[in-house]
């Protein structure tokens, strides 16, 4: 069974692909009220979930339209400038790669411990195992104690199970979810959300005041809500999942694109990410449509 399992993606599914066709509407350029509609149903969509609680959300009620969860990060880098930027080793690399020129201080958590003057992001599900990280909770509390300012990327949300977390923890000033794991063909739309306590009016805010968002997005978000469950994924693919994680020797994670090994699993060491585990993303073969036709 070859095929590439190193970039994560949505499941290549038929039935969202031609649903998504469908809703692509010009009906919503000029719809006054589809970005709020979208932002509400999105944040409540999340919370109905059956398989996941994430403690506190709705207290997180200034809600903002973000191009994927990769555009809040960039305006959380500028809002902690003056700050070290921390991750943790197998996490998104875009953090890096925007760090590496703008932020020559930054330093994985896992090489220097936490101080004051640090910022940090943690995505939940975690990006190299999918499922919470061992450390999250320990890392929280530190940063609680230190006053360090906390984003919480939630990327997988929409393709996990079994995330239980509290977000109600002074340092999380923020969190971000995005469709693009969950729906084949969002991954082009870059459907997000940002979820912060208040409205300190920063751009991604004023640019949501001022309805400067793709709408046609924010519409096919919407009607996304409307159609599928926020369990939709796993629902649907859990199975499969196991069946293919068997066929493949890996530990099937939380997530249901992914499959997780280690280093002694030599079909899969070109996967190191700097980590124990070895993340391998199997949705095109849960997938029912080919990607060629799509």
């Amino acid at each position: 069974m070859k095929f590439n399992g190193k970039k994560s993606g949505p499941i290549p599914n038929k039935e969202v692909f031609e649903f998504i066709s469908k809703s692509l509407s010009s009906k919503y350029l000029h719809d006054e009220k589809i970005l709020n509609n979208f932002l509400n149903i999105y944040f409540e969509w999340i919370q109905s979930s059956k398989l996941n609680n994430l403690h506190g959300l709705k207290k997180f009620k200034s809600l903002s339209f973000v191009h994927g969860t990769t555009q809040s990060f960039d305006f959380f880098y500028a809002e902690n400038k003056n700050r070290r930027m921390r991750c943790f080793k197998g996490e998104f690399k875009y953090h890096t790669l925007s760090w590496r020129n703008n932020y020559p201080g930054w330093t994985y958590i896992e090489d220097d411990k936490i101080k004051k003057n640090d910022a940090l992001i943690i995505s939940l599900p975690f990006s190299d195992c999918g499922t919470k990280h061992p450390e999250m909770e320990n890392i929280i509390k530190i940063c609680d104690d230190l006053n360090v300012p906390v984003f919480i990327d939630c990327a997988y949300f929409s393709v996990c199970r079994n995330i239980d977390f509290d977000l109600d923890r002074p340092c999380i000033k923020g969190l971000s979810f995005s469709m693009s794991k969950a729906f084949y063909g969002t991954e082009r739309l870059r459907i997000g959300l940002r979820c912060k306590k208040i409205n300190n009016d920063d751009p991604v805010d004023i640019f949501t005041s001022m309805d400067m968002v793709s709408k046609i997005s924010a519409g096919v978000g919407y009607e996304l809500c409307k159609k599928f469950e926020p369990d939709y994924n796993q629902n649907n693919f859990r199975e499969k999942q196991l069946k293919i994680c068997r066929e493949l020797k890996l530990n099937p994670s939380d997530c249901v694109i992914f499959g997780i090994t280690d280093k002694k699993n030599k079909m899969f060491n070109d996967h190191d990410r700097g980590t124990e585990w070895r993340r391998v993303c199997i949705s095109k073969l849960l997938g029912n449509m080919s990607i060629k036709n799509a």
